[in-house]
């Protein structure tokens, strides 16, 4: 899962998180205050936070809007103006705003439906990176007629205390990734090895920091893009990414692993589980191919000891691990969909396979929940592409195929 996409694995009692402002606004029952509060202010990505503001007028309009900054320093904001109720109270979860970013009752719309406020409609929400920071932060302000201006800033994180993450390179482990590790002592849950698509690069390390706070050893790697490795999307030799799955079962101690591929990524998950029919026990494909296409911009993709790998229809009943193939209905980038429901009907030789297709989705069927997922991306070779889906039924997506995932993994 590239997953374009973070200790909070316990409850937390409710906490008031910021009251500013001296004057508000003096009514008939007194001097008011706006404040906000939450039951969570420092949470992994993947769990939500309750927000909730008090200290309004019964019926006063308040405005709230989030804001982040992505990898590459450009900033997101969303906005929602919601009307208070008969206690002055406005809870995110319970009411839907009137107006702004979404439309639903939604306790982390305000996180989903961020947009670049550079106004550029070709960019894709990339956050901080687990690599040089373990959270990041999202900044909610809530502004209401009269009434000081509220703030607090809700920390996402990564990781929970004591994962862990190694860099692989090549010259010493033959693979260019990130080995993220589960906590010491955590009970052992199947490795995953995560492929991304088009985009190049090591994509997955959002995910993969992720699925150990979860308990999952997860390895991402880049196959292309990178130094050491082929520029583009051409000739990557399968043997390649062979090694990674070895490599991830020899440093974890398992018999068993999960790949998970995205998009082209999809592809060289299921020729890696039709070569190594012993050792890969679950596939997870999101936005899939059940074909071989060819190389970006041109040529062959994929190569098995230094020949082409034909295109055409991948050998499905060569797998005999269990698959969860995942696709939106409005994939606009190929046809996702089918190629889904391909490769996730059951057959008498693997009959535990399945696919999920979500109305309205699109190609970013692949993103963590809360997080924006846009509806173009810019892969490494060339211009941006329309990845079909709106925001709101992405995130649906998200929301529904994560925790699938997870007990799929679990499974």
């Amino acid at each position: 899962m590239v997953w374009t996409t973070r200790r909070a694995l316990g409850s937390a009692a409710l906490a008031a998180l910021l009251l500013t402002g001296s004057a508000g606004c003096t009514s008939g029952s007194g001097r008011h205050h706006l404040v906000i509060t939450a039951d969570e202010k420092d949470a992994l990505v993947d769990q939500p936070v309750h927000l909730v503001l008090a200290g309004l007028r019964q019926g006063q309009d308040v405005t709230v809007t989030a804001e982040a900054e992505d990898l590459l320093g450009i900033g997101w904001k969303s906005t929602g103006v919601y009307r208070a109720d008969r206690n002055g109270t406005v809870s995110l979860d319970r009411d839907a705003p009137i107006s702004g970013s979404y439309r639903q009752a939604d306790g982390m719309g305000l996180f989903w439906s961020m947009l670049p406020t550079n106004g550029s409609v070709n960019t894709v929400f990339s956050p901080p990176s687990p690599l040089t920071a373990p959270d990041f932060p999202v900044r909610i302000t809530a502004t209401a007629d009269g009434l000081a201006a509220a703030e607090h800033t809700v920390t996402r994180r990564w990781t929970v205390d004591g994962v862990t993450h190694t860099e692989l390179n090549l010259d010493t482990d033959h693979v260019r990734g990130t080995l993220f590790l589960p906590p010491a002592g955590t009970p052992a849950k199947t490795p995953v090895l995560l492929f991304g698509g088009s985009g190049g690069g090591n994509s997955g390390v959002d995910a993969a920091a992720l699925l150990a706070s979860h308990g999952h050893p997860a390895l991402s790697i880049a196959y292309f893009g990178l130094s050491g490795l082929p520029p583009t999307l051409q000739n990557v030799p399968v043997e390649y990414t062979v090694g990674a799955a070895r490599l991830l079962a020899e440093r974890t101690g398992a018999t068993g692993i999960a790949i998970d591929g995205n998009s082209r990524g999809s592809e060289l998950a299921l020729l890696v589980a039709a070569q190594l029919p012993d050792l890969v026990r679950r596939v997870v494909v999101f936005a899939p191919s059940a074909e071989i296409n060819g190389g970006l911009p041109d040529g062959t993709a994929w190569t098995e000891n230094g020949v082409p790998v034909p295109t055409g229809p991948i050998a499905l009943d060569r797998i005999p691990a269990s698959i969860l193939a995942v696709a939106g209905e409005n994939d606009r980038l190929w046809p996702a969909p089918r190629w889904a429901r391909q490769i996730g009907t059951p057959t008498a030789a693997a009959p535990n396979r399945q696919a999920l297709l979500y109305p309205g989705a699109g190609h970013a069927v692949a993103g963590l929940p809360y997080l924006p997922a846009g509806s173009t991306a810019t892969p490494l070779i060339g211009a941006p592409l329309d990845l079909g889906g709106d925001a709101e039924a992405n995130e649906a997506a998200h929301l529904d195929a994560w925790p699938k995932f997870l007990s799929f993994l679990d499974s």
